[in-house]
């Protein structure tokens, strides 16, 4: 008798329960306009100068003028601090492809390179509070010029220019 009574109970819900045979409406999604083509960035052939025996400090960056950018470069994520800036000639023009290399390793081939402008950035992660400042080696090179080398101790975004002069 119990089971007779679900199952009519049940058979009474679904017969008075509105049709869900109406469409529910979609949503496309937003089409997000394409990036701009990627270009492969890689070290010119030959051998980078040697690296120097002595480094410069974040107020060595020289003053440049460079070209507007074509797209901006996005904005670091939180929790990230940025060093950028420009590498350029004797004449203030910029050289691209220069190979920014972090630390004592060599040119690799994803390491950042700068763009036809000049321009290159490296996203570092920023120090806690409880977190010891540690110092960061920068080489920047390219064959046929001198190579920069930049210590710094990130406290915060930082820009550093500088000038590769030719070997």
């Amino acid at each position: 008798m119990v089971a007779t009574v679900l199952v009519v109970g049940g058979v009474i819900a679904i017969t008075s329960s509105p049709k869900a045979a109406t469409p529910i409406a979609s949503t496309s999604p937003t089409v997000e306009p394409s990036a701009t083509p990627a270009k492969v960035r890689s070290t010119p052939v030959g051998t980078a100068a040697p690296r120097p025996s002595t480094f410069v400090g974040i107020a060595a960056s020289v003053s440049v003028s460079p070209p507007p950018a074509p797209r901006s470069s996005p904005t670091p994520e939180p929790g990230l601090w940025r060093l950028e800036g420009y590498i350029v000639d004797e004449q203030g023009k910029p050289i691209e492809n220069v190979c920014v290399v972090i630390g004592p390793v060599p040119c690799a081939q994803y390491a950042p390179h700068t763009d036809e402008r000049g321009h290159y950035f490296v996203d570092i992660a920023a120090a806690g509070s409880q977190t010891v400042l540690l110092a960061y080696d920068f080489y920047f090179e390219i064959p046929g010029r001198q190579t920069v080398w930049l210590r710094m101790t990130p406290t915060g975004s930082s820009t550093f220019n500088a000038v590769l002069k030719r070997t």
